[in-house]
């Protein structure tokens, strides 16, 4: 696989005070992501379910890699895998990218040196849900190697559930 081309691409620590700064990021980069394929009401709750910055926090504690997507010193988006273990399947749980950003290679040169980085600890895929009507973000994964391997359906509260399709990218040792 060649190196990616977009000049500047970086993944960095979210560090436990940013908790806030990716809670802000999400809260921006979710209407546009997901306006068209979920009510309001469901965007607003996962937001403050997923994204409170305590939970951010703890995930964290727990293991959880949270990186920023930066490009020549900008945040342009952020992700979060893990917790990564030799041998096992890493999940995937967020990865996003402002819309401004998107486009330009950027979000492929994240995943690059996310699956380095993951490859390297020993994992043997990462797994990530995705929602069965995010039609841009099945095409990402998809070019970037992904493959579905099962159908889900997790209520998640308040009469919202979500409805993904898993996937899944094999890593070689």
């Amino acid at each position: 696989m060649s190196r990616p081309s977009e000049p500047g691409v970086a993944l960095l620590p979210v560090l436990p005070d940013e908790a806030e700064a990716v809670s802000e990021m999400a809260a921006r980069i979710w209407p546009t992501a997901y306006g068209a394929i979920l009510p309001p009401g469901q965007i607003d709750h996962m937001l403050a379910w997923m994204y409170d910055p305590e939970r951010l926090r703890r995930e964290l504690a727990e293991g959880i890699l949270y990186l920023w997507i930066g490009q020549e010193g900008e945040r342009v988006g952020f992700l979060a895998a893990g917790p990564v273990r030799a041998g096992s399947p890493c999940p995937l749980h967020k990865f996003y990218l402002l819309p401004e950003a998107q486009g330009r290679g950027l979000g492929g040169a994240a995943m690059a040196l996310l699956r380095e980085r993951i490859a390297a600890a020993e994992a043997v895929s990462l797994e990530l849900r995705v929602n069965r009507n995010n039609a841009p973000a099945i095409r990402f994964y998809k070019k970037h190697g992904f493959t579905t391997y099962a159908e889900d359906r997790l209520e998640i509260g308040d009469g919202f559930a979500m409805d993904d399709y898993l996937m899944r990218l094999p890593l070689k040792p």
